[in-house]
Parts: C-alpha cells; sequence; structure tokens
C-alpha cells in the first residue's frame, strides 16, 4: 500500500544523474547509477491484511539498488535503461511485511533482487521515442524510498499499478509531452490475489503534460493521466505543482471507477476480479487528493535541509460490510493521513531523514500488537542513504 506527487515517470535516473558516473563500453558511453539506504522504523499498529503478531520497530535495508543507461539520440537512437534492486515499502497504510505477505505486488517480492525497471528505448526521430519493457509510472511516487521526499508512500500510492511490463510511445511537441501505451499488469494489485488483487491481465494507458502559462499566460505545470485495466480499475489523475520560492506545492487527485467485473456490487460476472466479494451495497467508484508541501531551505541557500509536508484525504465510497468499493485498502467511507519529513542533505547524493505519519480511517483496519482492532496508525521512521 503506497505514493508522492510527480509530473513524470520517476527513474533512478533522476535521482543520480548529478553523481552518476559514465562507463565506455563498446565505444558507448554508458550511465551508471544506484543507491544505498538503511532505515528504522516503528509502528503503533499494522493493517489487518498481515493478521496479528508482528514487530513494532524493524530494521531495515530500504533500498539496495545499481542500474545502468544509455540514452538513446540522433546518433545513436536505440538505448536502454535497467536497474537491479532489493527494496523495502512502507506506507502510510501498511508495513512492507504486508506489501510482500499479502501479496499485493504481482510481479513478486520487492526483497527478491532482480530488474524492477528494464526497458529499451527506441528513438527514430527527434522527439519520438518507444520503452518497451519493465515500466514505472508516469504518476505518483517512485517504488524506492530513495527517489521519494517521504519514507512512507501515502495513501494515493496504494492506488496505482506502480509497474508493469509492456510498451510506452512518447512525443515531445515542445509545448506539451504525450505518451501512450499498453502492458500486461503486473504491479500493486494486479495479481490473481482473492481478496485484494484484481487478476488484471492488460491494461492501457495515456498522458499529456504541459504548461498552463503556455496556453493563458499565466499557471503551473498540469500534468492529466489514464489507466485503464482491463476487468480492472479506470484511474483518472490531476497533477498539478507550482514553485513558490521557498515552498514547492504540488497537488494530485485521484478518481477511480471499477469496470463489471471488478465492481463489487454486480452479479453479472464472476467473483474473481473482485476484491472482498460481491456486496450489493457497494460502491463502485472512489477519489482521493493529497497536498504536497516542501519546504526547500537548501536550494534558498538557508541550510542544507528540506521538510516535506504531505496531506491526503480519501473517499473509499460504501457498502454494507466495511470494505466501501475495495479501491482503497482503507475501509468505507473516508480516510486522511498527514506525515511530515525534515531531510538533512550534507551533499547532493547523502542524506538522513525522520519521518511521522499519522493515518486515521472510519473503518478498523489496523490491529496493535496485542491484535485489538484500530481505526489509526503512527509510524515514527529514520532513514539514511547514498546516492550514486
Amino acid at each position: 500500500m503506497k505514493k508522492v506527487l510527480s509530473l513524470a515517470a520517476a527513474g533512478l535516473l533522476a535521482a543520480g544523474a548529478a553523481q552518476a558516473g559514465t562507463l565506455t563500453v563498446a565505444n558507448s558511453d554508458i550511465t551508471l547509477y544506484g543507491g544505498v539506504s538503511a532505515s528504522y522504523d516503528w509502528q503503533s499498529s499494522d493493517h489487518i491484511a498481515g493478521g496479528t503478531g508482528f514487530n513494532q520497530d524493524n530494521f531495515h535495508v530500504s533500498t539496495f539498488a545499481i542500474g545502468l543507461m544509455k540514452k538513446a539520440d540522433a546518433n545513436s537512437p536505440i538505448g536502454f535503461n535497467a536497474a537491479f534492486a532489493s527494496f523495502a515499502v512502507p506506507t502510510v497504510l501498511a508495513s512492507p511485511r504486508v506489501v510482500n505477505g499479502a501479496p499485493l505486488i504481482a510481479y513478486g517480492s520487492t526483497t527478491d533482487f532482480k530488474p524492477w525497471l528494464a526497458y529499451v528505448t527506441i528513438a527514430p526521430v527527434e522527439g519520438l521515442s518507444v520503452d518497451a519493457g519493465l515500466l514505472w509510472n508516469k504518476f505518483g511516487e517512485a517504488p524506492l524510498t530513495i527517489l521519494n521526499r517521504h519514507y512512507n508512500r501515502g495513501i494515493l500510492f496504494t492506488g496505482h499499478p506502480v509497474l508493469y511490463p509492456g510498451a510506452r510511445v512518447n512525443y515531445d511537441a515542445g509545448i506539451a509531452q504525450v505518451y501512450v501505451g499498453y502492458n500486461q499488469g503486473g504491479g500493486l494489485r494486479q495479481g490473481s490475489t482473492g481478496t485484494f488483487g484484481y487478476n488484471t491481465s492488460d491494461a492501457i494507458e495515456a498522458g499529456i503534460v504541459f504548461n498552463l502559462s503556455d496556453f493563458v499566460g499565466f499557471g503551473s505545470k498540469v500534468a492529466l493521466h489514464t489507466y485503464n485495466e482491463a476487468k480492472g480499475r479506470d484511474l483518472y489523475v490531476l497533477c498539478t505543482k507550482a514553485d513558490l520560492g521557498l515552498v514547492k506545492a504540488g497537488i494530485e487527485i485521484d478518481y477511480t471507477t471499477l469496470d463489471d467485473a471488478a465492481d463489487r456490487s454486480n452479479t453479472s460476472t464472476s467473483l474473481a476480479h473482485k476484491p472482498f466479494g460481491y456486496d450489493a451495497g457497494a460502491d463502485s467508484s472512489a477519489w482521493g487528493v493529497a497536498l504536497n508541501l516542501d519546504f526547500d531551505f537548501l536550494n534558498a541557500q538557508i541550510a542544507n535541509v528540506t521538510v516535506p509536508i504531505r496531506i491526503e484525504y480519501v473517499d473509499n465510497g460504501d457498502s454494507t460490510d466495511m470494505w466501501g468499493s475495495g479501491i482503497y485498502l482503507t475501509g468505507k467511507k473516508s480516510a486522511w493521513s498527514f506525515t511530515i519529513t525534515p531531510t538533512y542533505k550534507p551533499t547532493k547524493n547523502t542524506f538522513a531523514r525522520v519521518e511521522l505519519s499519522y493515518i486515521s480511517t472510519d473503518q478498523k483496519v489496523f490491529n496493535d500488537d496485542s491484535g485489538s482492532t484500530k481505526d489509526n496508525r503512527t509510524t515514527v521512521a529514520f532513514e539514511a542513504g547514498f546516492l550514486f
């Protein structure tokens, strides 16, 4: 269960480019990048998907990743980007134990060291490129903690597919960048697990990113995305962000509807794609919003410190049981979360941060260490990392 606001696909290169090294292999310049981070976290409770009995405090190697990339350009129209990684997926809703234990990611356990990003790029003409392989979302938070402003991913992250094998066509028209793609699922909640997954076999995606000021003379950067699963979720995302000097602000708004096969209130199709089973009174949609504020004292040359804050609210719909639409794992009706992550960056490629996160739900979807159900969860975490 997981995510932060981003207007483009989050990739390891985005975080490591400033310090990445260049290798010359077979007359080609290849960029080496990656990162390592370690963390400690304490949680007051965990999601009931993990059952009862858990450690309240845990140490993690939260990220170990190493990758290679060669950009496609006019002189070399075929490139690639590939990264092997083993990582933890802490979220405001649930610990990495639940994410991998449920399991929620169809592609496999995140603790397995294997390719978690791998695609070939073909760029036949300027502005046009095709990526094919294992891709990441073009929106929301990245899978790895070191690429996000927060240690815990947010509620909205848990409603995103995150990663999947497929192909994507990208076109840069100057005043706008557009993309369209097809994939075969494999991401968050796209598996065949009966309680939580949609058993998604394929999906299509599309999006556009532009500066509103280029069209009306004022305004911030805007991105519109859609991700539509076959017999699963139809997700629509609006992102906008603005640089206000000391503060960078962003808003993400998600709206999700369910196809007939995934709609809990629909009896005309198999229950195989309905998380939490049939409920005639269940809603078939949910929505959520995240406000992201990043107080950047580093770029303002005041101190080597940033203080990101994330505030989220979701409405998961209603039902006669506790799960609402089932789109978010927050239970029916509403939930909200607050996360603050003071971060010290002694150099461009190192960081140390502490985090406090809190989530409150209308339903008791958490267990404490004694097995009692709760309607809230608090986590405190520390993480230090090195990017190269």
